[in-house]
């Protein structure tokens, strides 16, 4: 798809992103935004290779422990790539040359490898870490866990405990058990003196020293490169790589938004903005996003915007699309909420609902789990609701109709049941939700239900 540059004419370097910066239609920033993330055409065929140019475009890939319908970070390369092998997903981390690594980024993420200084830099998680324990404690644990991990990393944290490293009883946490080992393990891990190694079958982070990884020192706690204007700010030194990807991953967005991304203090993210202004990496602009003065936002001078979207895909809540909540119901008209750690009785749209993409917009929300237990397997629908397309900002072409909507959601539930290794597509009987009825018009023989 051909189209026209995202700097549109904007503000020269000194000025305030909202002192005569050009305004975009909320159309136009929804192109860009989703040429960005590699969602604004059809899904080529998946490779090796594109698995890892969608890691380099989307620079941060969220982990979680979610397994409702497959690994939260498998998700997004399903979505921007047609027939992704998960091995090849899971060898960005654990094959050389590790080019990519885990860390804490927006949450647990991977990320590539030279980017983990900046990001331990500006890391400030305190609850994983053992900074409470003694300080004579800590150090006898730190030791034992490096001398443990040179002669027999990569290890679990149960497998560093099994050797004895454990300073005390086990303390119960929210959702899970923490010994303190498992605390020292986090601790180094988050100051950077341990690396991720990849993770086991049932997802424990395998820990090593980072010269396991990177005997030739690539990937080490290097110094972060300085640009002048941030010469004795290291905090700023850091935040400037992490805040150039976050506005070329995001194509526009806001400076939350773009603090969002790896999770840093929006002051700082602000004043690294300022900078990679005048280094011409992001261009100020305005959206107009309804009546009323447009928003201020940042864009990617270099990126394109599309004549049009065409892709069609179903987007995970944990894709970095959709990041930051705000951000989507302001750009989209959709508000999108995870239903995992909400009570029951509260949740919008079901447990785990996963948006559908048509285009440019949004247009459904569906509650999916897959059903392992079931004989055979099968994806089950829970919920499936139609969004309104008269919340979608700004002018805006013709709304796909309710059944062109469910059309498309039973191609793509189809299309990820085959992925996931189910054997078809079931809606429950008793699933809420308005597009539920065409839905169950659209399921082809998708197995039994």
């Amino acid at each position: 798809m051909s189209g026209t540059s995202a700097h549109g004419g904007a503000a020269s370097s000194g000025q305030h992103p909202g002192d005569a910066a050009p305004v975009w239609s909320a159309s136009r920033a929804r192109r860009v935004v989703l040429a960005a993330q590699g969602l604004a055409g059809p899904r080529p065929a998946a490779s090796a290779r594109r698995v890892r140019s969608v890691m380099d475009r989307l620079g941060v890939v969220q982990i979680d422990s979610v397994n409702v319908l497959a690994r939260a970070h498998l998700m997004p390369f399903h979505a921007r790539l047609d027939g992704v092998d998960p091995a090849d997903v899971d060898r960005l981390v654990s094959a050389r040359p590790h080019r990519y690594t885990e860390a804490w980024a927006h949450e647990a993420s991977i990320v590539p490898a030279e980017r983990r200084s900046a990001l331990v830099a500006l890391q400030s998680r305190t609850w994983p870490l053992a900074a409470d324990l003694p300080e004579d404690e800590l150090r006898a644990a730190r030791q034992q866990v490096l001398a443990l991990l040179d002669r027999h990393g990569p290890l679990t944290a149960r497998e560093v405990e099994a050797r004895g490293v454990d300073a005390g009883a086990r303390e119960q946490g929210w959702g899970w058990n923490r010994s303190r080992g498992k605390r020292v393990l986090e601790h180094l891990f988050a100051t950077g003196e341990v690396v991720a190694a990849g993770r086991t079958a049932s997802f424990e982070r395998r820990y090593a020293l980072p010269s396991l990884l990177w005997p030739e020192g690539r990937g080490g706690l290097t110094p972060v490169p300085t640009d002048p204007r941030a010469a004795g700010d290291p905090a700023l030194a850091a935040a400037l790589p992490l805040t150039a990807v976050a506005v070329r991953a995001l194509g526009v967005a806001s400076t939350a938004a773009v603090a969002d991304y790896h999770r840093l203090p929006v002051t700082l993210t602000a004043r690294a903005l300022g900078v990679l202004r005048d280094r011409g990496e992001a261009a100020p602009v305005r959206v107009r996003l309804g009546p009323g003065r447009p928003v201020q936002a940042w864009a990617d001078p270099r990126a394109r915007t599309p004549r049009t979207a065409e892709a069609v895909a179903l987007v995970n809540p944990f894709d970095p699309l959709v990041f930051h909540r705000p951000r989507v119901e302001r750009l989209f008209g959709v508000r999108y909420r995870i239903g995992i750690y909400t009570p029951a009785a509260r949740r919008d749209r079901g447990y785990y609902p996963l948006l559908l993409l048509q285009g440019e917009r949004l247009t459904a929300q569906a509650d999916l789990t897959a059903d392992r237990r079931a004989d055979p397997p099968v994806l089950r629908v829970r919920g499936a609701w139609a969004e309104d397309p008269a919340a979608v900002p700004g002018p805006r072409g013709a709304a796909p109709t309710v059944e062109g909507v469910a059309a498309a959601l039973a191609a793509e539930l189809r299309r990820l049941a085959c992925w996931a290794g189910l054997a078809g597509v079931v809606v429950d009987a008793d699933a809420p939700g308005d597009l539920v009825a065409p839905l169950r018009a659209h399921r082809r023989d998708d197995g039994p239900g």
